[in-house]
């Protein structure tokens, strides 16, 4: 069934779930919709935030129809109001923050209309929690929801998914955990590990004794403090108990390469690096030409090859020597390195 989802007397519902009754109802109550404004299609609100009367009526086989009025938009697909994982994982945030003496608000508008959270925590911050299971939408992505919930007054936008693909194509900081089962949710004693999106920063002072590569290429070290992240382990409801006392909050959360920390880490982070910027101080041309440079540290500036093109041949994995053809895996080899290679 098309153009499913829609708002009826101001709340969401899908119509495909309606029993004959129900449906019968709505088409006799939904006859002059030009005139009625009962069935609203939630997929135009919530898109582009443009308000479309749905006609609701039966073929003469008995199917049913939500349609736009004519020249209006055209139909939109099936799609579930929320999963039976999305909404367990819902129930658990607002189960977690609420055990903790919080307040957890479900499917909260923002005072502006422009923006709704699946579980807003309330602590001495405002935090828009939201759960995304499917890929985003063309046009009214991460992004931009994330940016109306700021200026609505929310203070961080926390989002979470368990999909891989979600998150490596999310546009903004994005907590993935492991996927589990309904009953895996629902259960207090199942815990849902953070894998991506929540990091711990760390800083050392360039030199030999350290132990990192000198960004600046230095051999013996350039003497200067320099800031790097590395995976850290949080769970779910450690994380929700956190956030909305300020206890971890969100570095660049409109960067792709944003992600969330603890506060000490955040404040730690600021102090090394320039105002909105995801990386230390170092773009990511230079961190290219950093990785495919000769092992050890040089003054002297090393030789990049080149292709005919100006870009950067990356080293064969096998011999490191410049090799611009991929092999089965993806990564840059040569043939005779490969098939020399132990079994």
């Amino acid at each position: 069934m098309q153009n499913n989802r829609v708002y009826i007397d101001g709340r969401l519902m899908d119509v495909s779930t309606f029993t004959p009754e129900m449906w019968r109802r709505l088409t006799e109550d939904n006859r002059n919709s030009t005139k009625r404004h009962l069935v609203k299609c939630a997929w135009c609100w919530q898109e582009d935030h443009v308000t479309h009367w749905m006609k609701t009526y039966s073929t003469s086989s008995g199917a049913r129809v939500v349609s736009h009025q004519p020249g209006e938009s055209g139909d939109h697909p099936y799609q579930a109001l929320e999963s039976d994982e999305h909404k367990a994982t819902c129930d658990r945030v607002e189960r977690v923050w609420t055990a903790e003496g919080g307040t957890a608000l479900r499917e909260a508008l923002a005072p502006d209309g422009r923006t709704r959270s699946d579980v807003l925590l309330i602590g001495s911050l405002v935090l828009s929690y939201e759960m995304q299971h499917s890929p985003f939408s063309r046009g009214y992505g991460a992004t931009e929801r994330t940016r109306r919930a700021l200026k609505a007054g929310r203070d961080a936008v926390a989002w979470h998914t368990d999909s891989d693909v979600v998150a490596g194509r999310a546009q903004v900081a994005m907590l993935r955990s492991n996927k589990a089962t309904r009953p895996q949710i629902e259960s207090p004693r199942y815990e849902l590990r953070i894998l991506g999106g929540y990091r711990k920063v760390h800083t050392w002072t360039c030199s030999v004794r350290e132990g990192y590569r000198c960004p600046n290429g230095r051999f013996s070290g350039c003497g200067k403090a320099h800031i790097d992240t590395e995976p850290a382990a949080i769970s779910l409801d450690g994380f929700v108990r956190a956030a909305p006392l300020g206890l971890v909050a969100p570095v660049t959360p409109l960067a792709r390469q944003g992600f969330w920390a603890s506060a000490a880490d955040v404040e730690l982070w600021q102090q090394h690096t320039p105002p909105d910027s995801a990386s230390p101080g170092v773009d990511e041309c230079a961190d290219r030409r950093r990785r495919y440079r000769p092992g050890g540290h040089s003054r002297r500036r090393a030789h990049i090859p080149t292709d005919a093109m100006g870009q950067p041949i990356p080293p064969c994995r096998f011999c490191g020597r410049p090799a611009s053809m991929p092999g089965p895996e993806g990564s840059p080899e040569h043939y005779t390195c490969r098939i020399n290679q132990p079994n």
